[in-house]
């Protein structure tokens, strides 16, 4: 099913490496030695945070653990979207907030990192500290929409409307997929809300 999704991507792209024992993983998990553990709905599978910033997939089943990330500082957050996919968030370390989209069990997909404010579309409010969260993750249809280093947008894998640029002056924090389209919502810095239409998905 996600195939397409993994081979397509364009951006940042690593495989987490198998090097975390099974048993110590759930030894250090029985004994509280982590900061946090967020399972996917049929608890058979977790993401782990380590004390030492190592961030870590554990399977149940097959008593595997992969990990995702050797140095991760900052609390981490992962949010289950389905039983095999995950959206992890936390700070980069120095004020910047990072993101990754884990896949099970062994992708990490990465976006560019983007200032959405950079030119501080508020005169009375600072610029916005860089993040590289995805616009849209999509499990369903094996799609997602990142920032790209030229503060474009990019949809993966779609080749076909694979570079949007956004209108002069507005930003964008969201995507969405309503009836079979693609949409992305933009705003400008008096808070003038455009939700623009690149046709169906």
């Amino acid at each position: 099913m996600f195939l397409s999704f993994i081979s397509l991507n364009l951006i940042n792209e690593c495989y987490a490496n198998e090097n975390i024992s099974y048993h110590h993983l759930v030894q250090q998990i029985q004994r509280g030695q982590n900061f946090g553990i967020q399972y996917n709905s049929p608890r058979s599978a977790a993401i782990v945070e380590l004390l030492n910033g190592i961030v870590v997939y554990i399977d149940f089943n097959t008593r595997k653990t992969y990990t995702i990330s050797n140095d991760w500082p900052g609390l981490v957050a992962g949010v289950w979207l389905d039983d095999h996919i995950a959206h992890i968030q936390g700070s980069c370390g120095t004020g910047c907030a990072r993101s990754a989209i884990f896949i099970a069990p062994s992708t990490v997909l990465s976006c560019a990192y983007h200032q959405y404010r950079i030119a501080s579309l508020n005169p009375n409010e600072p610029p916005d500290f860089q993040h590289n969260r995805p616009l849209l993750i999509d499990v369903k249809k094996g799609i997602y929409v990142c920032y790209n280093e030229e503060d474009n947008i990019q949809v993966f894998p779609l080749s076909n409307r694979s570079i949007i640029r956004p209108p002069k002056g507005y930003y964008s924090e969201k995507a969405e997929i309503k009836h079979g389209k693609l949409f992305v919502v933009y705003e400008n810095g008096h808070g003038k809300v455009k939700r623009v239409s690149y046709g169906a998905v």
